[in-house]
């Protein structure tokens, strides 16, 4: 019987910069960033990748929809079939929300640190680690969206190795490869964007239905 192999798709909503600068005066002045950040982990098996790629793209057949799958751009119709995948295959899925205008700690540090995006970075990486272990996957992959501002000399090495760092121990090893790549060629991880959008559109209050979708038992927020 083939060896099954565990995936984590992780993508975001919103983006990690500060929302607000104070002038001299004390007052608050809007940078033009989003007052949220969310992050959403889809973690499914080789065979359930399989089983939703195939879904995704029988749905886009059915609405003869051949461009990348973005929150914003599809038919809500489609939007909301694509989302009841998520209950079809019982796919399990994290998400972290962050109230920006309520976020106290530091978003980024100047120069070349270790971090030099500490609010994104520790965010993703503290909803990695917690979606892993509740799905109790091993030796899995985790495939990011290609951000440049985790780049550091042109390379992901840095954040990698904090990602590694945090999750594995010295005997067990959780993650084994760490991806970044372009949602545009990545089916599920587009399905990893339309959940952060639905979560999005929740919590601004646009639409409160496309949530209302996915099954209680396959969307958990972490703290």
């Amino acid at each position: 019987m083939p060896k099954s192999f565990n995936y984590v798709f992780v993508d975001e909503s919103g983006d990690p910069g500060k929302p607000y600068k104070t002038d001299k005066g004390g007052n608050k002045i809007p940078t033009g960033a989003s007052l949220f950040y969310i992050l959403s982990a889809v973690c499914v098996d080789s065979k359930k990748l399989f089983a939703m790629e195939n879904r995704i793209m029988e749905i886009k057949g059915h609405y003869s929809y051949r461009s990348e799958l973005k929150a914003q751009n599809i038919p809500l119709k489609m939007y909301k079939d694509l989302l009841d995948i998520i209950n079809e295959l019982k796919i399990k899925i994290y998400y972290r929300l962050i109230d920006k205008t309520k976020y106290r700690g530091t978003f980024a540090v100047d120069g070349k640190k270790k971090l030099h995006n500490v609010f994104d970075e520790y965010n993703l990486v503290k909803l990695v680690s917690f979606a892993i272990k509740k799905c109790r996957f091993d030796k899995a992959e985790v495939i990011i969206d290609r951000a440049d501002r985790r780049l550091l000399d042109g390379r992901f090495d840095n954040f990698n190795n904090y990602l590694i760092n945090k999750v594995n121990t010295k005997t067990i090893k959780i993650v084994e490869f760490i991806t970044h790549v372009n949602s545009e060629y990545v089916n599920v991880m587009q399905m990893s964007d339309l959940v952060s959008g639905a979560i999005k559109d929740d919590f601004t209050g646009k639409n409160k239905e496309l949530l209302k979708i996915i099954n209680k038992r396959f969307l958990e927020k972490i703290w």
